[in-house]
């Protein structure tokens, strides 16, 4: 299931506030001697726990929204729907309201960057599934079949391009043991090597390995390098042990800026 939006989340717990308003009743206050219109006790505490959460999630502790829905919550001698329906819904309305115009919260750069390599994992995990949906067109209408590794490089580049603003296919990368490469496309800005590689009969486990574990060593020269996304996209199952390849590669770059996915279904 999809995470909810911070508008969604909003969206939502303004349906749970009519909810928590529906549960008023008239009952009597000893403290005062007095009839008074509470709410349900439960479904009100609840609430406020949630949008508390929402507020830290979409402004910050240190905000003034989320200071003044704690402020609010104070009302001596006052019902629960006296705070509810006059403190606590016109924090939560002056906090909802301002919120196309909130910056998003960063405050840990590295967040930002597990985040986009997370993009590009679930990516490339998923891609054999892009690839059937393709063959799915109405009417048995021409499709892009994926017959070899420069198709699988051309749909990758298209679905990275979804993602993010510069995708440079073929960046050259330094030479190695006398020879030289060209990496299948660099992420710049996010400093992210993605390699692509198709398997067949000729290119099975043990082929896909020796490869990669060179440009395992090449990446390590390229300046615009800190992470190496090595993709297999192996549809008719040439490697046997696909959890065991992945472990052996990773395993073996000792500074962990390496990640292997081998897709098959």
């Amino acid at each position: 299931m999809m995470q909810k939006t911070l508008a969604e989340r909003f969206d939502s717990l303004e349906d749970d506030y009519q909810d928590v308003l529906s549960t008023k009743s008239l009952q009597y206050g000893s403290i005062l001697n007095a009839n008074k219109t509470y709410v349900d006790a439960a479904k009100y505490k609840i609430w406020i726990g949630r949008v508390k959460k929402l507020l830290e999630d979409s402004y910050g502790k240190d905000s003034d929204f989320y200071n003044d829905f704690i402020k609010a919550q104070r009302g001596y001698y006052a019902s629960n729907h006296e705070i509810l329906t006059r403190q606590l819904k016109p924090a939560f309305d002056a906090a909802k309201a301002d919120l196309p115009y909130a910056l998003p919260l960063n405050s840990n750069p590295a967040v930002k960057e597990t985040d986009q390599l997370k993009v590009i994992i679930d990516v490339l995990e998923r891609f054999p599934v892009f690839c059937r949906q393709l063959k799915k067109r109405y009417n048995d209408r021409d499709t892009i079949e994926v017959n070899d590794e420069y198709d699988v490089q051309d749909l990758v580049h298209a679905l990275l391009t979804l993602h993010f603003d510069d995708v440079r296919p073929e960046e050259a990368s330094p030479s190695y043991a006398g020879s030289s490469s060209r990496q299948d496309f660099l992420l710049k800005k996010e400093k992210i090597v993605i390699e692509v590689k198709k398997t067949r009969r000729s290119l099975g486990a043990g082929k896909i390995g020796e490869e990669l574990i060179i440009d395992m060593a090449r990446y390590r020269a390229h300046p615009d390098c800190d992470t190496l996304v090595c993709f297999v996209y192996d549809p008719d199952c040439w490697v046997n042990n696909p959890k065991g390849v992945i472990a052996d590669l990773e395993g073996g770059d000792t500074e962990g800026k390496t990640r292997v996915v081998i897709a098959q279904f």
